[in-house]
């Protein structure tokens, strides 16, 4: 119960510098936007205009009315001071506001796109991925971007303006007072390099633990039942206890790097103000330089080594928006399943009579068709070998045809492929060789809504959405009346206080594994499909349901065609087609009396299920 620790290493990203490309990629989902840009980036422009010229009107009140002892003009001055300061926190509020629906307007654009392709991305991709990364990816890498495009896009901006412009103020009043303020910057440089990079480690790291713990947490979520059947809370608790305190451990020693940090920059920054205090006075007491200037310099020279703060954390901020964004891509760039490449194509219909003589009359084209069809599942990472390495095969040049309004089984041991069968015709998954034909035509010529339209899959393991039952069959198709009442699902729901509005919950779990088989079944059959697939659909059922079962099979198998795979023997043996396979392929075919009399592979499993039973 690892959570898929084959998928560990696709989460770690190497520290480095900016991925430029990377970083226009990303600003590229700002574009569609720039119109709120422009107006955070002119409230930033007017804010930072308002923030500098507080410490110079400070000056000029100081030297032109304190010192000289004139108060006349001396309101004037200090009503555009607190004009400048009114200004600077009214466009601080705008540019805030204008990142903030920014930010929150790329975040939808992204999250939207990153589960429309999450839908689209070939069922291998979820094999191999475990559930809880997948989670992480939509949420805390995503806010990590959010983070960046909120807080340190335009703020990065802004520190840069403040920090030039100070430095230019500084330099024009007095040079050499402004050298002595930049006295420290050299080594304040170099402590921020040396903790930046560990700093940008700690934040991956901590990252991706926590992508491990979600990994986890998810599994054993949804797992409870098995690790309380098989009293293994114990060790469970102990492996979360593991996971989380490496977490946790992480955290520490981020929070640590932050505590040396931010202190160790306010203490180069005061020992610059302390500097520049003791050479000021001197310059202050030979007449160098007036108190106003004194006065301007001390507030500049905050001005100036807070943005240098600020700065290094925004980078790596940036760091880490860019490790989750490259995470992110992985997800955006991973292919798409073959089956929404655009397909042309004419429509999948039964042939309509001719207007005009017809033809001579040709052999008819079986519904289903597989032909010497070889599929091998990819191997695992966890095996150490490449994301598109195969496994050993599964299916090996497997042939059968079912012609319209039949119904074919497929019976065997468990690990002969008959699963496989059915996913592969469903297009889950792309065969490596061979040919599968519906209707005369290559699956894989047929437009994806096309395919899936055709068909419909009945699962051994019924999945069911959070909702009502109605709103669960609704999405199978638009015949929900009749497939409720065929099933019988509209009597054992009418029982209940809400009907067929009754909530099912997480997963179905409020119904009964048998109900949810019947609302399953209903799904299935409420789209009126031309193929009806069932895979195991009676095993998890009652010996009452799967009897209300057969007999709705009764009524609407006729004329339809159907693939059933299944264990029970009971449940197939008046099929037209029993195709029995061992080991990857169809060893015999036929009826059950032609099978039973060939004295094969059918007829071991028939006496192992049927004579055994009875005690003969």
């Amino acid at each position: 119960m690892s959570g898929g620790e084959g998928f560990f290493l696709e989460d770690r990203v190497d520290a480095r510098g900016v991925d430029w490309k990377l970083l226009r990629r990303l600003l590229r989902y700002v574009v569609p936007h720039r119109g709120i840009l422009a107006g955070a980036l002119l409230s930033l422009a007017c804010g930072t205009v308002c923030q500098l010229s507080g410490p110079y009107l400070i000056k000029v009140v100081i030297d032109r009315h304190v010192t000289p002892g004139n108060l006349a003009g001396m309101g004037g001055w200090v009503l555009l001071y607190l004009a400048a300061l009114a200004g600077a926190m009214g466009f601080l509020y705008l540019q805030m506001y204008a990142v903030s629906v920014l930010g929150q307007r790329v975040i939808l654009a992204l999250r939207e796109e990153m589960f429309a392709r999450m839908e689209r991305l070939p069922v291998t991709f979820f094999d191999r991925t475990p559930t809880g990364r997948l989670m992480t990816r939509l949420t805390s890498d995503v806010e990590a971007l959010q983070e960046l495009l909120s807080s340190g896009l335009v703020s990065t901006v802004g520190d840069a303006a403040v920090l030039a412009g100070t430095a230019a103020i500084l330099l024009w009043m007095d040079p050499r007072l402004a050298l002595v303020t930049f006295a420290a910057l050299p080594v304040l440089v170099l402590f921020v390099e040396l903790l930046k990079k560990r700093i940008r480690e700690a934040n991956r790291e901590m990252r991706r633990k926590l992508a491990r713990l979600n990994a986890f947490l998810q599994e054993h979520v949804t797992g409870v039942s098995v690790v309380k059947a098989f009293v293994q809370e114990g060790k469970s608790e102990r492996r979360f206890d593991a996971l989380n305190g490496e977490y946790a451990a992480e955290s520490v020693r981020l929070t640590n790097y932050y505590s040396l940090y931010f202190p160790g920059v306010e203490m180069f920054a005061t020992f610059a103000v302390a500097l520049l205090l003791w050479r000021g006075g001197l310059s202050l007491l030979h007449g160098a330089v007036t108190f106003g200037t004194l006065v301007a310099f001390l507030e500049y020279a905050q001005k100036f080594y807070n943005p240098i703060k600020d700065l290094s954390d925004k980078y790596n901020i940036l760091q880490s928006a860019l490790a989750s964004s490259e995470r992110i891509f992985q997800v955006l760039d991973s292919d798409v399943s073959p089956e929404y490449a655009p397909v042309p194509g004419p429509a999948l219909s039964r042939p309509s009579p001719p207007s005009r003589p017809s033809p001579p009359p040709v052999l008819p084209v079986p519904a289903v068709e597989f032909r010497d069809v070889w599929f091998s599942y990819p191997r695992p990472p966890a095996e150490g070998a490449r994301a598109d390495a195969e496994g050993p095969p599964v299916l090996r040049g497997v042939s059968f045809s079912l012609m319209e309004g039949e119904t074919g089984a497929i019976v065997g041991a468990t690990g002969a492929g008959k699963t496989t069968v059915l996913s592969l015709l469903c297009r889950f998954y792309e065969i490596r060789r061979g040919q599968i034909l519906l209707f005369g035509r290559d699956i894989r010529e047929i437009p994806r809504e096309e395919l899936r339209g055709t068909l419909s899959l009945v699962l051994q393991d019924p999945f069911l959405f959070s909702g009502t039952v109605l709103e669960n069959v609704s999405v199978g198709g638009n015949a929900v009346d009749g497939a409720l009442s065929v099933t019988g699902v509209d009597r054992f729901a009418s029982e209940w206080e809400a009907g067929l509005s009754t909530r099912v919950g997480e997963r179905g779990g409020q119904l009964s594994m048998g109900q949810r088989q019947m609302v399953s079944f209903a799904r299935a059959l409420s789209r009126d499909p031309k193929v009806l697939l069932l895979d195991e659909a009676t095993s998890s059922v009652d010996p009452v349901t799967e009897h209300r079962i057969q007999e709705a099979l009764g009524a609407i198998l006729p004329g339809r065609t159907a693939l059933v795979v299944a264990h029970r023997l009971s449940t197939v043996l008046a099929a037209d087609r029993i195709f029995v396979m061992h080991k990857g392929k169809i060893r015999e075919s036929g009826t059950h009396p032609e099978l039973l009399a060939a004295g094969g592979i059918y007829r071991r499993l028939y006496s192992l299920q049927f004579l055994e039973a009875s005690g003969t």
